[in-house]
């Protein structure tokens, strides 16, 4: 049978590169709460980790695992509605409309491009600290983060109740886990421009 019309295997590995980009997400989070340290602490993490080998293989991995999972989750929906036909056309995920849940991730893929683009391209890694409070004294930056916050949070929630249930694990049994984590990882994040202006 052919790798990507095999339901279970596209699933597990669509879970797969979903958790990689979870861990990278806790990583990157943890790293960010440094900013509360003060200048000099956040701007020497960031240029030493800049430096490290790692960094590198961490940015080939998230390409890579970003891609793969945006172009199986379009060709497994893809796939679904060619092999069910009208059969398939229901709400998905439950109570949400298709359009709305797929126009969700699309906003969250676009905030991810820009977010990498951003911090890569358009912001001075001399002084990655200053960068950020000038970037969140911008009451524009405020609203396209709070956006993407807002699509990061209920795309991890759909996420991670379908990768316990992928793995065998009963969504409904860590309904409340899924829950906590976005919620810390929500406020988590949120603290960063929060300390910017108050």
């Amino acid at each position: 049978m052919n790798f990507f019309n095999h339901t279970a295997t596209r699933k597990k590995w669509m879970a797969t590169a979903g958790l990689i980009w979870l861990l990278y997400l806790v990583f990157h989070l943890l790293s960010l709460l440094n900013f509360h340290s003060g200048k000099d602490t956040f701007n020497d993490f960031y240029h030493w980790f800049s430096q490290t080998p790692f960094y590198a293989f961490m940015l080939v991995l998230l390409i890579a695992t970003l891609i793969f999972h945006v172009i199986t989750a379009v060709s497994r929906q893809l796939y679904n509605n060619t092999s069910a036909g009208v059969r398939y056309q229901k709400k998905y995920p439950e109570a949400i409309p298709r359009v709305l849940a797929w126009g969700g991730a699309a906003a969250l893929f676009a905030f991810i491009v820009f977010h990498s683009v951003q911090m890569t391209l358009l912001i001075d890694k001399v002084d990655l600290y200053q960068s950020i409070v000038s970037m969140f004294s911008n009451p524009i930056m405020w609203l396209i983060y709070g956006l993407g916050l807002i699509t990061l949070a209920a795309h991890l929630h759909h996420g991670l109740t379908n990768v316990l249930q992928t793995f065998g694990l009963s969504s409904k049994h860590h309904h409340a886990a899924a829950i906590g984590i976005v919620l810390v990882v929500v406020v988590s994040f949120i603290s960063i421009p929060m300390s910017v202006i108050l």
